[in-house]
């Protein structure tokens, strides 16, 4: 990337998105920009599509999703798995579509099996049951995953998944 980027970050209100907002700007990237949840709903297709058409980023920082703690994720399992799916789906196929240069998808440790040797490997994804508490939102962030590894064989897109294991 290169100062004059335009570096869209999805997300820029939460704790990883805030961070790398900050960070950004502290490095002299000038072209940032961010909508909140109240101006566009990652989650409506027809919204995001039409953010990117008229933006047109260079680079996604994907940090959006919808997160909680245990009690949410109980409670709301079906929201949860739903909407970061949606969020996703919505965000990596705009991306394609407006021939975004790099995407970075944001996910969580949770991906890894509850019982996972520590520390954390990434072999040692898909290799045991998650945690129940949140499996939904595990799912959805893992097959994020699969999503920027399926568009980049497609594609040819330049996608990459990390999973911030220290947030």
């Amino acid at each position: 990337m290169n100062l004059q980027s335009k570096i869209y970050i999805a997300g820029h209100c939460g704790l990883v998105g805030s961070a790398l907002l900050r960070a950004l700007g502290t490095y002299g990237f000038s072209h940032l920009v961010t909508r909140s949840h109240a101006e566009l709903d990652l989650t409506d297709q027809t919204a995001t599509e039409a953010f990117f058409a008229q933006e047109k980023p260079d680079y996604v920082f994907l940090a959006a999703a919808r997160v909680g703690g245990i009690l949410a994720n109980n409670t709301y399992p079906a929201d949860f798995i739903r909407d970061n799916l949606a969020i996703q789906t919505n965000v990596l196929h705009s991306a394609w579509r407006h021939r975004v240069r790099r995407l970075l998808f944001l996910g969580s440790s949770c991906i890894y099996p509850k019982l996972a040797p520590q520390p954390l490997k990434e072999e040692y994804l898909l290799t045991g049951p998650l945690e129940p508490t949140n499996r939904p939102y595990a799912l959805a962030k893992i097959a994020g995953i699969e999503m920027c590894w399926s568009y980049n064989r497609q594609h040819g897109t330049r996608y990459l998944a990390a999973m911030p294991a220290n947030v």
